[in-house]
């Protein structure tokens, strides 16, 4: 049954008027366990009082103007079919938050993943481990991957690059005949992929 409305948007004005002299919270009730609760410091909340599986829980429903006083009723009778099939509103929403929140990690983590390229990371470690290194071998190190890795793997998200990437681009320096050049690539590549695990980007 739809709750005996009491308010209209011009008698919430007048008792807010009156209530501004008054320090103390007040609710000012439109039927149904719904109320406009306003605060000491003027600020005017939706509440709704109502009990479900024998428990008393207080729904919220926004700010009065924003939320204005039909909203609010829509709210009321949404909230109100809810509970007569068993929904606890508040649980509702939390899930909904807690899915909200989830989506958003998933995609910032796609994101992530998406930007920390074999290439990214492997110039982060080469930068990192160069300053310990002559000008020539930093520069030999870099050239071998400009030259047998980039190619292959340089544009791939690092976190997604298989051991079957790696071998088969192993195999193609290998079948060329550099196999001093594919055992060197092998342990740079193996340092790169250890220094990405440390950091987090697979």
């Amino acid at each position: 049954m739809r709750a005996k409305h009491k308010l209209t948007e011009l008698s919430i004005k007048q008792a807010i008027k009156k209530a501004n002299s008054i320090v103390k919270t007040i609710k000012i009730s439109d039927g149904g366990g719904m109320y406009l609760q306003v605060q000491p410091n003027g600020s005017k909340y939706w509440r709704m009082n109502c009990r479900i599986n024998g428990k008393q829980i207080t729904l919220s429903f926004g700010l009065w103007p924003n939320v204005s006083l039909a909203e609010a009723r829509v709210k009321q009778e949404e909230s109100k079919n809810k509970i007569g099939k068993g929904i606890n509103p508040i649980e509702e929403k939390r899930e909904q938050s807690r899915l909200q929140l989830e989506e958003m990690l998933v995609k910032e983590s796609k994101e992530d993943i998406q930007k920390n390229t074999f290439k990214k990371v492997s110039l982060e470690w080469h930068k990192r481990h160069s300053l310990h290194w002559t000008e020539k071998h930093a520069s030999d190190v870099l050239n071998s991957l400009k030259h047998h890795v980039y190619s292959d793997l340089g544009e791939k998200p690092i976190s997604t690059i298989t051991k079957q990437d790696v071998i088969a681009n192993l195999r193609k320096i290998e079948a060329e005949g550099m196999h001093e050049t594919c055992y060197r690539v092998r342990q740079r590549l193996e340092a790169i992929f250890d220094y990405a695990e440390i950091e987090d980007h697979c």
